[in-house]
């Protein structure tokens, strides 16, 4: 396997302050946090800040505002080990930033200000040479989405996608150009444009590889990832084939279900958008598609043992650690 992949992971950068609670009052009054901490945010800037920890070279393209959140956007991202030479200061513009409430089992309310950045034209990018093994594109900033998805699509360089909620219209219009769409269950749900009966999600997912797709997966949290590749993934060696199978709900003889690791989850925030990471990465570095989704399942689970945003990511030696006990848990079963 190639360690020397490069990733550009495109679209929202933000400032997350995080505060955590004992639990989410019945009603609304005055609640006081355990603990406060400011990191980076955005589903983009968040995938890369996860890059870079697994030890990835990794780039952000995507438009932040010339204030004083932006700049503390930027020098997050630096510290990170994150490129910035395509975190484009938009003139004028205010950053966008988010208050994170986390209770204690994990779960979280997030109130998120936009700013105008994402309204930045894709002229930002420009003709800028795209130098990266793999782009990873979020649905935040329309613009530059779309001029880098038909970019890299003519260029030959994959395209992973990450199929969330907010953007169904962009969505729709980006699926077709990506080579690997990773939908939450929300995202998907958005984009069929109803609750998906059992039998559907495995056949949008299947239809979607018929339709060119290299993969098409939906995230299920604490019940794992389903997900359809091209030429039929390696079933068994490390998921199940779905058939029909109770514990995601989800019909479909080509599709395959990766159980989530079983660990013990302090905070889901950020968890999605390691995987996302993750998973591109693992495709830049030379990867399976069943190799790269149990990496990414593997990164993302370990997210979510503990709380503290950046400092809570993963390490290349950790993920390596986990599937490696599991490997270990396998053989001995």
């Amino acid at each position: 396997m190639d360690r020397s992949g490069r990733v550009i992971c495109v679209g929202h950068a933000a400032l997350d302050s995080v505060y955590r609670i004992d639990a989410f009052p019945a009603r609304p009054t005055k609640v006081t946090a355990s603990r406060h901490d400011r990191s980076v945010g955005g589903m983009a800037a968040n995938a890369a800040c996860a890059i870079a920890a697994l030890g990835g070279q990794v780039a952000l393209w995507g438009p932040i505002g010339d204030d004083e959140i932006g700049r503390h956007i930027v020098a997050e991202l630096q510290s990170a080990g994150v490129a910035v030479d395509g975190a484009f200061i938009v003139p004028g513009a205010r950053s966008s930033h988010s208050a994170i409430i986390v209770e204690a089992c994990g779960e979280r309310l997030i109130v998120s200000y936009r700013g105008d950045t994402l309204e930045a034209p894709a002229a930002l990018v420009g003709e800028r040479p795209i130098d990266a093994d793999v782009v990873m594109i979020d649905v935040r900033w329309p613009a530059g989405a779309r001029c880098m998805a038909e970019r890299s699509k003519r260029l030959g360089i994959p395209i992973v996608l990450d199929g969330e909620m907010g953007n169904v219209r962009l969505v729709r219009e980006l699926v077709p150009l990506a080579d690997h769409v990773i939908f939450s269950e929300h995202g998907l749900l958005e984009w069929l444009g109803h609750p998906p009966g059992q039998a559907e999600t495995g056949e949008a997912l299947q239809g979607l590889v018929a339709a060119g797709a290299t993969l098409a997966a939906v995230t299920l949290g604490e019940r794992g990832v389903v997900y359809a590749a091209a030429g039929g993934g390696a079933g068994n060696r490390v998921g199940n084939r779905v058939g029909n199978d109770e514990s995601t709900g989800i019909a479909g003889d080509g599709v395959i279900h990766l159980p989530a690791f079983p660990v013990t989850a302090v905070e889901t925030l950020g968890a999605g958008d390691t995987f996302h990471g993750a998973f591109a990465l693992a495709l830049a570095e030379g990867m399976a598609i069943d190799a790269a989704m149990r990496f990414a399942a593997a990164a993302a689970a370990l997210r979510c043992t503990r709380s503290g945003g950046r400092a809570a990511l993963p390490s290349r030696q950790e993920v390596m650690a986990l599937l490696d006990a599991s490997d270990a848990d396998s053989a001995r079963s």
